[in-house]
């Protein structure tokens, strides 16, 4: 069995066809908001109409008619007939191409303002018809997902969006078309997957320093020591930094444990990033953006950190989960009620 495939193609012509759409859709009833699972396309929720071609084939075969009529041509009529019922046979199978295809919510991961979310889209043919230049494309979308589903098959795509602010966006409603086979005619269905992303707040240019204040061993705030000499090698713990791993003399030793570098310096101490702490000159996204780099600094750095926001402090810790926590906190500051769901 053939695998089903994704092509990717600028959409200009769409965008002329999605301004018809939404001329339309305030004459068609049953406009529905976001989806949640399974969504069918079948025949109340597919519409179809001829395209641009399609309605210059159409005039070309009521003037051939026309024609054949008023001067008795029966070559005429034949051929009037043919391309006539050549027409409604690709309506038909234009619109075959998308009824009874499985539409379902993805997963959505995280990102940073500016970049694309990706929504994830799964598309199945449960039937055994295989279908072909099935369209998604997302409001705005200078591209469109092509798909080639042959019969009982299934794919995941992903439809970005451009994510122009921190904090959750829903999943926009798709187009899902199809012009198959004769592109005279153009079937469509509108759909919203119940699902959204959470975007971080655009971090700050790299470059800024980590800021100085620590917790040392002990708890307290204050300067940690320097990391000098080599002074033994340890078993390995959760928390402890990779770059500490001691590569060749685990390979010279007949264990498989970890060993872990030890300095008489001390251990560096665990950074605190209080969002409170900065400037008061800086506007809050110009904060949460310097902020949002410290995270991004200290997990690169594998430094154990805290993060203090309006109150609450998250951590020490570190990994991608504690990453994720902060910059969700950062990403939700100031939100509102939601600003407190978890992502």
């Amino acid at each position: 069995m053939s695998r089903p495939t994704i092509a990717t193609t600028a959409a200009g012509h769409g965008e002329d066809d999605e301004r018809w759409l939404r001329r339309l859709e305030r004459l068609i009833p049953g406009r529905r908001g976001p989806v949640a699972g399974d969504f069918r396309l079948m025949q109340r929720n597919i519409y179809i109409l001829p395209s641009r071609a399609g309605t210059v084939f159409i005039a070309a075969v009521l003037l051939m008619l026309l024609t054949s009529v008023n001067f008795g041509l029966s070559l005429g009529y034949a051929l009037t007939f043919l391309l006539g019922s050549l027409g409604l046979v690709g309506m038909m199978h234009t619109f075959r191409n998308l009824s009874d295809l499985v539409l379902r919510p993805g997963r959505a991961d995280p990102v940073f303002a500016g970049e694309f979310a990706e929504f994830g889209v799964s598309v199945r043919n449960p039937s055994r018809l295989e279908r072909r230049a099935v369209a998604l494309i997302a409001p705005g979308s200078v591209h469109a997902q092509f798909i080639d589903l042959p019969g009982g098959a299934q794919t995941n795509i992903a439809v970005p969006v451009r994510a122009e602010r921190r904090g959750w966006i829903e999943a926009p409603r798709l187009l899902v078309q199809t012009r198959f086979p004769l592109g005279v005619f153009r079937a469509w269905a509108w759909w919203q997957p119940a699902m959204r992303v959470l975007v971080y707040p655009r971090p700050e240019d790299a470059g800024i320093p980590l800021p100085a204040s620590r917790i040392d061993g002990a708890g307290s705030e204050g300067g940690a020591g320097q990391e000098d000499d080599l002074s033994a090698l340890r078993p390995w713990s959760p928390g402890d930094s990779p770059r500490r791993i001691a590569w060749k003399a685990i390979a010279r030793s007949d264990s498989a444990d970890l060993l872990v570098k030890q300095f008489e310096g001390g251990e560096a101490g665990e950074l605190v990033l209080d969002f409170d702490a900065l400037p008061l000159q800086f506007d809050v996204e110009a904060r949460l953006s310097r902020t949002a780099r410290w995270v991004l600094d200290a997990e690169h750095a594998s430094r154990r950190y805290s993060l203090r926001l309006a109150g609450r402090t998250i951590g020490p810790d570190i990994g991608p989960a504690h990453r994720a926590d902060c910059l969700a906190a950062l990403a939700l500051h100031g939100l509102g009620r939601n600003a407190g769901e978890t992502p």
